[in-house]
């Protein structure tokens, strides 16, 4: 049985044909890496004692053990029959070297094919390791989520927990638990079958598995993120733009030790120091509510001018309308051949100082920007007041957009995510989703001319089509009141003078 790239459509793990739990025969190496820092002894006792349980075939796993600067170092249980490789990085100013550098760490260890990541205080129930590899059997780039639960565990050694008679469930029973959120926005999002451009928010790395050559393709996990807070966030964005199929599997459960309000507080200053951080990396609203102006590691929107055969100061009008666009948070790409020298050097001479303008890349706009929300296409011979921001409302929740133009030219914009699928499945976006066309008139383009300002008339109707709620139109009616009320101003003061 060989992995295949995911080819389903949105997020719809159910279309994939996965073999039952009773007629699963596993074939592939598992290795389960943990990252440690400050862990107790007796919490990863624990944590590894729940491991010897595995249905899984023991032959076929192994443990990662990673170290990341505890002091004193961490010392393994000599109880364990596993088979465990052990590594420790040095302490950085305080903390460790971050969990995605050690994740990174044990994910180079690793001999296994499937990589999967639990947390060191995380106790696995027996069919977790085989919930999650089923999966990955079959579906090369999907990114499973285990689920899990608090549990106080203190008066519990690891030999009641490698002694045990059933699952875990049954040695917790009547205990207190805390649930995860993860089910609420399971919920929300019809256990991710939905549309919502954010279910990266749902990825949570204490309980998570990914095939290794994955991991590695969409670049591991974050070493930049020094503290606890947003880097299983950002990596679940990282991974859901590039095109994995987040797969909720609920069998995959595991057991935190401990209640869910243990050191709460200090997680929650940690994670507020990150969102800054997190900003510049994950292009999406929910994280970038800023004024105009701002520029981000990772842009939203990337913007690809096809400029070759076209005057200078064609590209360049081209170019300066879509960096006017109310749509502050992109990158402009002008594609033209590096063989003109006076037509490149004009256009690198007006664009050359200007951090969001690439001409004449020598890589392609997704290999250049690979987790980027949205890529947008047109010719140098485009002008439209706002194209992003209309091309985006047009979108709405589909996978691609494409406007075909009165010289046949085209204009499209599509997210990165369906890309990414289409060029490891074969195919195009379309495949992976709805697509729309787009009516030249609708974005208000024209092919020829400067740019120029819009008509008062041209500038009413852009407003009124763009109502499409009680409080946009409520907006609407503010706007046009007030514009009413300076051309008021505007004749008296002219009367007066």
């Amino acid at each position: 049985m060989n992995p295949e790239p995911t080819s389903v459509r949105y997020n719809n793990w159910r279309q994939v044909a996965l073999p039952s739990p009773e007629a699963f025969t596993p074939t592939m190496p598992v290795s389960v890496v943990i990252p440690c820092y400050q862990t107790p002894p007796e919490t990863l006792a624990r944590t590894l004692a729940a491991l010897e349980a595995q249905t899984y075939p023991r032959e076929l796993f192994e443990v990662v053990v990673v170290d990341d600067g505890s002091e004193p170092p961490l010392k393994l249980p000599r109880s364990t029959p596993l088979e465990i490789k052990a590594m420790r990085h040095q302490k950085n100013r305080g903390y460790g070297v971050g969990a995605g550098a050690a994740r990174n760490t044990g994910t180079r260890a690793a001999s296994g094919d499937i990589v999967l990541f639990l947390d060191s205080d995380t106790m696995a129930e027996p069919g977790w390791m085989a919930a999650h590899a089923r999966w990955h059997h079959v579906v090369s780039d999907a990114l499973t989520l285990g689920f899990s639960a608090h549990v106080e565990v203190s008066d519990i050694d690891e030999e009641t927990i490698r002694r045990r008679a059933g699952s875990l469930r049954d040695l917790f029973a009547g205990r207190p638990l805390d649930r995860s959120w993860i089910e609420a926005y399971m919920d929300k999002t019809d256990d991710l079958t939905s549309r919502a451009d954010d279910l990266f928010n749902v990825v949570v790395t204490r309980n998570f598995g990914v095939g290794k050559g994955f991991y590695e393709l969409i670049g591991g996990g974050n070493e930049s993120f020094k503290r606890w807070g947003l880097e299983d966030t950002e990596f679940g964005y990282r991974a859901y733009t590039q095109g994995a199929l987040l797969v909720p599997v609920r069998d995959g459960f595991a057991w935190h030790q401990g209640r869910w309000d243990e050191g709460r507080e200090a997680k929650r200053r940690s994670r507020r120091t990150m969102l800054g951080k997190a900003a510049q990396q994950i292009a999406h609203d929910g994280f970038r509510r800023t004024r105009p102006g701002r520029i981000f590691e990772v842009p939203q929107y990337v913007v690809t001018i096809d400029a070759d055969r076209h005057p200078a100061e064609r590209i360049i009008r081209a170019a300066g309308n879509i960096l006017a666009d109310r749509v502050h948070d992109l990158v402009v790409r002008i594609e033209m051949s590096a063989r003109d020298d006076e037509r490149l050097a004009w256009v690198q001479d007006e664009f050359g100082a200007d951090p969001r303008v690439r001409v004449a890349p020598t890589r392609s706009a997704l290999d250049e920007f690979p987790t980027s929300a949205f890529h947008i296409v047109l010719p140098a011979t485009v002008f439209a007041r706002d194209l992003v921001r209309r091309l985006r409302a047009k979108l709405g929740d589909r996978v691609t957009a494409t406007s075909t133009l009165a010289d046949q030219s085209q204009v499209s914009i599509t997210r990165t995510w369906a890309l990414h699928r289409a060029r490891r499945a074969g195919g195009s976006p379309a495949d992976f989703g709805e697509a729309r066309t787009i009516p030249a008139k609708a974005l208000q383009t024209r092919s020829t001319g400067p740019v120029g300002y819009p008509s008062k008339l041209d500038t009413l109707i852009d407003r009124m089509r763009e109502i499409q709620s009680l409080g946009e139109g409520w907006s609407f009616l503010k706007w046009l009141a007030g514009s009413l009320g300076r051309r008021s101003i505007k004749r008296l003061a002219s009367r007066t003078r």
